[in-house]
Formats: C-alpha cells, structure tokens, sequence
C-alpha cells in the first residue's frame, strides 16, 4: 500500500489539563474517503483541525503528504493551500460579490490572473449550482447556498485534501440536501476527503471508513457496512441508537 496522504501517529492534545487528544493513530490513503462521527465533544473538530495546524498537538508524529507539519522547513501555507478546509459557518467576505469571493484567493494566494480566476470560479459556481448567483452578495443568499459557495472557493485552490468539519450543523433541515448533494460529487472525483459530519446517511452511502470517537480516543473503525449493522463496542451501538432515532 502507499504512503499514506495523511498520517497521525501518537497524538496527544491538551485543553490546559483536559486531554482532549489521546494517542491517536490515524491515516488517510489519497483518494479514500472518511468519515469521523461520536457525540458532541469527542475530539472528532479537534482531530480534523490539527490536520492543518489551525490546532496544534503536544507530542506525537503528523505527516500530510509524506511532510512532517512540524518541520521548520515545510512550507505551511503550500500544504494549506492544498488542504482545502469547510467549517461550520461559511466566512465569506459580505462586501464582495459571490464571484469575488471565490476569485480573490486564486489571484492573491496562487497568483492565477483575474481573467483566469474568473473563469475558474464561473465554471465552479456552476458545478455547484449557483452560477446564476455570480454577481450577487452573500446577504442574498440561504445558509446551504452560502456552503456551497464555500465548497465552491475551497474547490478553487485546486486542493488534494479536503476537510470538512461539520459542514451542515449550522444549515436548516431543508438546506441540507444541496450541500449533501455536491459533496456526494466531490466523493466520486479522487479527492481525499475527511469529514466530520453527524449525517448518518451521508456515511452509510458516499464513505469508504468510519472513524468512530469518544472521549478524546478512536474507538471503532470499519467499512460504513460494519460499523451500522454490527458495531463492536457498547459505545458505537448507544450513540447509533441515539442518532438514527433522530
């Protein structure tokens, strides 16, 4: 098997004395698809945020495409910029329009020209459906469409990696559709992607493995066909009753 895309071994990450990070070993192979679920405060943003430094760990080994993050000598911002990250909320700037939001990264970060950035992005806005929103604002827009121009500016930087930490918690239940819909896409196109999601559904379906954490630690991980029929600890089994009841 390759080297893994991304690769934690030992983790531990602390709050002030709480161990939120308990020596975690974890690898992502390119193109594999992820999922990480446990209840609220498990670990699971945290573990995702270290995978681009926004978090950084105590002790322990973290490689992302075979470079080691802690290495004086790793440039962060390429591998950031090859690390596309889906938060929450959706930090688009309010005062440029949808098109402006997506373009202004390619032109200041990469240096693509606007002419460029501007077709790039149209073609993006269209794979997400909202090309017809180009030349609006984001206060014109509904919580699944501000995602997905997100989704959109993530696409743009051309990343291997994307992450997604929670990308729907924030959305109401009618806006979750859409955004599950163009990360369905996104699964069949060899990205490498990570996700930190409760949608069950979305697991079941589009992943290769589930993660399942609980308190700071990996518990279970399967293929998506053994961790929902036949989980193997008591944890995994009451948090799957408790969520596919919901």
């Amino acid at each position: 098997m390759d080297q893994p895309i991304i690769s934690m071994k030992n983790v531990d990450k602390y709050y002030g004395d709480f161990h939120v990070l308990k020596n975690i070993d974890f690898s992502v192979q390119k193109g594999e698809i992820v999922v990480i679920c446990g209840p609220s405060g498990s670990g699971k943003s945290t573990l995702i945020r270290c995978i681009n430094r926004l978090e950084e760990i105590d002790s322990g080994e973290l490689l992302v495409e075979g470079k080691d993050l802690y290495n004086k000598n790793v440039n962060l911002n390429q591998l950031r910029a090859e690390t596309g990250m889906l938060f929450q909320h959706f930090n688009l700037f309010p005062h440029l329009t949808i098109l402006e939001n997506i373009t202004i990264a390619q032109t200041k970060v990469k240096g693509t020209s606007k002419h460029d950035a501007n077709e790039i992005s149209l073609k993006l806005l269209e794979k997400v459906g909202l090309a017809h929103k180009a030349e609006g604002y984001p206060s014109e827009l509904s919580g699944g469409q501000k995602q997905r121009v997100a989704i959109a500016r993530t696409l743009a930087m051309t990343p291997q990696i994307i992450l997604f930490d929670e990308p729907t918690s924030a959305l109401d239940p009618e806006m979750i559709g859409g955004v599950l819909d163009v990360m369905r896409d996104l699964a069949h196109e060899n990205y490498t992607i990570v996700c930190v999601t409760h949608e069950m559904g979305f697991a079941k379906e589009v992943c290769n493995r589930v993660v399942f954490m609980d308190e700071g630690e990996i518990l279970e991980e399967a293929t998506p066909q053994e961790f929902f029929t036949n989980p193997k600890t008591d944890r995994a089994q009451k948090f799957l009753k408790e969520v596919l009841v919901h």
